[in-house]
């Protein structure tokens, strides 16, 4: 069988359609690379697919190793438990697929330049 891998971005979602733009930009930068065979956004709430609708459809679509990352910036409960959660229960569901999750975005220290940038940016108008 051939090792198919899938990246599962899970965000949290807002009613506001175009505050999820930016976060679908990255998505489609990430898939433009081609370093995973799937690439599919999951929403906590708010929005579709849920991310137990977005892990069916990767294993649809032959996933055999999904890495699912959270698109947060906080370790609150969504990240600490929730999230974990969901993947437990994929791993129940389909036990012949690897799970893994990554890191929350808020954990990288290349944040830090973000924000430094952003103030930049703002003192020098």
């Amino acid at each position: 069988m051939n090792s198919k891998n899938a990246l599962l971005v899970m965000v949290h979602g807002s009613p506001r359609p175009s505050s999820n733009g930016s976060m679908f930009q990255v998505v489609e930068q990430v898939r433009a690379t081609n370093a995973f065979d799937f690439v599919e956004v999951g929403f906590m709430e708010l929005n579709e697919p849920p991310i137990p609708e977005a892990i069916d459809g990767l294993v649809e679509q032959g996933a055999t190793s999904i890495i699912a990352v959270p698109y947060f910036l906080h370790a609150g409960s969504h990240v600490a438990d929730d999230l974990p959660t969901l993947l437990e229960e994929a791993q129940e569901k389909y036990p012949a697929v690897e799970f893994s999750m990554g890191d929350y975005l808020g954990h990288d220290p290349l944040l830090m330049d973000v924000l430094a940038q952003r103030v930049s940016e703002v003192a020098s108008q």
